[in-house]
């Protein structure tokens, strides 16, 4: 297993979405933006932002809106996608509003992407499912010569692009880090991205981190230089019980709405998840010496260099999410951080 020159580091993920029903949108966002200023005064190193389309929880649909808000209001905080749909987006587009939020956040922004999977934002947004890998791969290069070269000029399968300037650029190597489940997705971050993004709902991360690594191998690569990032729920609460009280409908309904999401709509709905029914093992929800215990044997299965985890999850409240972070914050993330130092 690879021995991490640097100890872990961690950060919040965000959706901005609600469980149903609806609240005051404007307040919600205000109270998430609070939560990540929060998160930056304890020393949570980074915000990662998701993203999906039309769903009645308002998910957040525009990361790099969000993320240059945010920039505006941090000062050392990292903010990253984690993930944009580049396949669902002209990659000119994205190259320009990512180099923005880089410019305003002073180099402080990383692009994550992955191919998305769901049948509808494919089809209201006008691209092609079935050529999700062609762009995904022509858009990652169409980025990456905008930011390099300031050149716009591309002639391949998916995109013919004019020669071009391209202006504004990152003043530095902006990274792109790629998310993805499936082997052929994995090998194809090996080769093109600057680092990894691991969900939990892509599988055991041990296992995601061997392909990884794995991968990289074939690529000749080096896996030190290939940051790690695994993302999933970490509930913090000095008694567990009320930990799993607070969030267990929040991620039934969370594993639903995505189960529902990635069903085509010739296929049945797959039915709600129920609590009772939630494979615990998967979360890091519990008092703060159990979410640590569960980081520190992750690290060893998988020695990841960040852990993002939800901010506020759908029907937390922000008080909730506030106790959250600041427990976590505290008690979690030292206690990992001492456990998993070299010696």
């Amino acid at each position: 297993m690879n021995e991490k020159r640097n100890l872990p580091t961690f950060g919040l993920w965000y959706d901005f979405r609600q469980r149903l029903p609806l609240g005051d949108y404007a307040n919600f966002y205000a109270e998430c933006l609070e939560e990540i200023e929060e998160a930056e005064r304890l020393g949570l190193t980074d915000v990662w932002l998701s993203e999906h389309h039309f769903v009645d929880d308002g998910y957040l649909p525009s990361p790099l809106v969000i993320a240059a808000a945010i920039a505006a209001r941090t000062t050392t905080m990292g903010i990253g996608t984690n993930i944009l749909l580049l396949p669902m987006h002209h990659p000119l587009r994205v190259a320009e509003d990512a180099a923005v939020v880089d410019l305003i956040s002073g180099g402080r922004f990383t692009l994550g992407v992955g191919q998305g999977y769901v049948q509808h934002e494919f089809e209201a947004l006008g691209y092609n499912r079935k050529n999700r890998p062609s762009l995904f791969e022509e858009g990652i290069e169409v980025i990456r010569r905008a930011w390099e070269e300031g050149r716009t000029g591309h002639e391949g399968k998916r995109w013919s692009l004019p020669d071009l300037p391209f202006e504004l650029r990152p003043g530095r190597h902006a990274p792109i880090f790629v998310g993805a489940f499936f082997d052929p997705a994995i090998d194809r971050a090996a080769r093109l991205a600057d680092g990894f993004l691991a969900s939990a709902g892509g599988g055991d991360f041990g296992e995601t981190y061997r392909k990884v690594r794995d991968a990289l191998a074939r690529h000749g690569r080096a896996d030190e230089e290939f940051p790690y990032i695994a993302s999933g729920v970490a509930f913090v609460h000095e008694d567990a019980g009320r930990a799993r009280e607070i969030v267990a409908p929040a991620i039934t309904y969370q594993r639903t709405r995505y189960a529902e999401w990635g069903t085509d709509r010739e296929k049945p709905t797959p039915e709600p998840i129920r609590e009772e029914d939630l494979p615990w093992e998967r979360y890091l929800v519990g008092t703060p010496e159990e979410v640590a215990e569960g980081l520190i044997t992750l690290y060893r299965e998988a020695p990841y260099d960040h852990f993002c985890f939800w901010g506020r999850l759908p029907g937390v409240t922000h008080e909730e999410a506030l106790a959250n972070m600041r427990l976590f914050a505290e008690e979690v993330a030292p206690k990992v951080r001492e456990a998993v130092e070299p010696a």
